[in-house]
């Protein structure tokens, strides 16, 4: 095979101090972090690689040069190399992403988002005084100012392979056809299988070598390999980030990904693209993938799907609330086969009451030691659980306070009565502003968030839409899953079509449906099921 022997050219360019300013925006909010060092074998520079801080960051910028500057960045403090390609050449960019993961350096991009100003900033802000430019002789020429004072070494595996193709065509017996080009309109994840390894050990030779680098060994990079994105994720890869596919970017939708999420238990994880979500987001689904906590059918997310629920209070003086919750079991998966949805029992945790009692909130709250065995004994028969609680006349959160030991458990959600938000005085108010609401959605996403838990509901019970006002500003994480349900006196105590058609319209973004069954469910139940749009619960007594 031929080898190319790499060029050093240095270029000189000083940075001015306003260019330095510029470029200081761009850098990532969590820039003190941790770091792990090697030594440089011939400057003996620092090698440094951050640990991103937090559980979880999110790149999602959708400019490759711009989420390639990012990347770096956020995974290196420091390196004595780093690659260069054009942001405008698919085939560049996955070739200096192969190769940044190849040689243990950073990848930037230029022509995209990002002026040369800023790539020579990051350059100088990495002591990189290296710079291996992805191309052919134009490449090199079309750098321009981005290298800065770098020397600059050309890497052209192209060229390479093409001249050690030709070299064995001239030989004995040599047919010239060498190995099928990889289809590059495919993405693929930026490995060094891309890159001949001869290649690789020609480029090495030229360039620094950073000495027994202590790379990330336990930071997970989550990634949807989408056009663009090449650059970032060899620079992930560079700095020793775990790679895991997530397609779609959910990472609680897929069996396969949860599974080795929970197998790596890393101490932090960075999304690249735009799937993910914020950090928060992304946070939580690598939190409760690690906790191993799911739903009764092993999912982290309730929908899409459907619920039916069926009520069940805990008589007062029962010996054995467990026993007797087995009756409420039974009913909701009857409910279930007859309704065509899996069960769910709404537990009795609060009621109204006529007095303001010795809390003055005018609720009557269940005693915990009763209800707890009771939503044990629901959860134990694989069967959801949701707290029905009385509103009184404190905020809708306030009503969490003493359920929070049962709301930290998977598969117990909570439900909410806005039209029975009473006053100060006891007299029903009617309505709650929709930040009252939101309250309840952020603290229920908190307590999923820190307890690693997977999705959950919150259902509202409401017989007009403006009993939450400006619902539509609902802002529904992805740790919860709202379901408003219409519920209005209708024939048979079903829900009327007026109310459907009221608390159905102008949902929040994320929001799901729920609906009252009657009390006498007819044999065709689906003949009385609304379907436009998709219900996601019947509560069905």
């Amino acid at each position: 095979m031929v080898i190319r022997n790499a060029r050093f050219v240095p270029h000189h360019r000083p940075a001015s101090a306003a260019a330095l300013l510029a470029a200081a925006a761009l850098v990532l909010a969590g820039c003190a972090v941790p770091t792990a060092e090697g030594v440089d074998g011939r400057t003996g520079e620092n090698f440094q690689v951050r640990e991103p801080s937090g559980p979880a960051l999110v790149l999602d910028s959708t400019d490759p040069a711009e989420l390639a500057l990012t990347a770096s960045q956020a995974f290196f403090h420091a390196s004595p190399v780093a690659v260069l390609a054009s942001a405008d050449d698919a085939d560049s960019r996955a070739t200096a992403a192969a190769t940044g993961a190849a040689v243990t350096a950073p990848v930037l991009l230029t022509d995209g988002g990002v002026s040369d100003t800023n790539v020579v900033t990051e350059l100088e802000r990495l002591g990189a005084g290296t710079v291996v430019v992805i191309g052919d002789e134009q490449a090199l020429a079309d750098v321009g100012d981005a290298v800065g004072e770098a020397e600059v070494v050309g890497f052209d595996p192209g060229a390479l392979s093409a001249a050690a193709e030709a070299a064995a065509s001239a030989g004995p017996g040599g047919s010239g056809g060498g190995e099928e080009k990889p289809d590059d309109s495919k993405v693929e994840m930026p490995t060094a299988d891309r890159l001949d390894a001869a290649d690789v050990d020609g480029l090495r030779a030229e360039i620094p070598d950073v000495a027994d680098p202590h790379l990330l060994q336990e930071i997970l990079v989550a990634v949807d390999p989408k056009l663009g994105q090449e650059a970032a994720i060899g620079t992930a890869l560079a700095a020793g980030a775990v790679p895991v596919q997530v397609p779609g970017g959910n990472v609680a939708d897929h069996a396969k990904t949860v599974e080795a999420i929970r197998a790596l238990k890393p101490l932090g994880v960075v999304g690249i693209g735009g799937g993910f979500g914020s950090a928060d987001d992304l946070g939580w689904q690598v939190a409760v993938a690690t906790s191993g906590a799911t739903l009764p059918d092993g999912s982290l997310r309730l929908f899409p799907g459907r619920y039916v629920s069926t009520s069940y209070t805990v008589p007062a003086g029962v010996a054995d609330p467990a026993a007797d919750a087995v009756r409420a079991v039974d009913a909701a998966a009857l409910n279930g086969d007859v309704l065509g949805g899996e069960p769910l029992v709404t537990v009795t945790a609060s009621v109204r009451s006529t007095e303001a009692g010795d809390d003055g909130d005018y609720v009557e709250e269940q005693p915990l030691e009763l209800i707890t065995p009771a939503v044990e004994a629901i959860r134990g028969a694989g069967q959801l659980v949701v707290l029905d609680v009385a509103p009184g006349n404190q905020p809708l959160a306030a009503q969490l306070d003493d359920l929070e030991p049962l709301l930290a458990r998977p598969g117990v959600g909570v439900s909410v009565h806005p039209e029975f938000r009473e006053a100060g005085n006891g007299a029903e108010a009617g309505t709650v502003p929709v930040a009252e609401l939101q309250e309840v959605v952020d603290r229920l996403a908190a307590i999923a968030t820190e307890e690693g838990l997977p999705q959950i509901m919150l259902e509202v019970h409401q017989s007009t839409a403006a009993s939450v006002v400006n619902r539509a500003e609902l802002m529904v994480p992805p740790q919860v899953a709202v379901v408003f349900t219409a519920a209005g006196p209708g024939e048979g105590q079903a829900t009327a079509d007026g109310v459907w058609a009221d608390v159905a319209g102008d949902l929040p973004a994320r929001a799901v449906l729920g609906w009252s069954a009657p009390s006498a469910v007819p044999a065709d139940a689906t003949s009385i099921l609304p379907t436009d749009p998709l219900l996601g619960l019947v509560s069905a007594g």
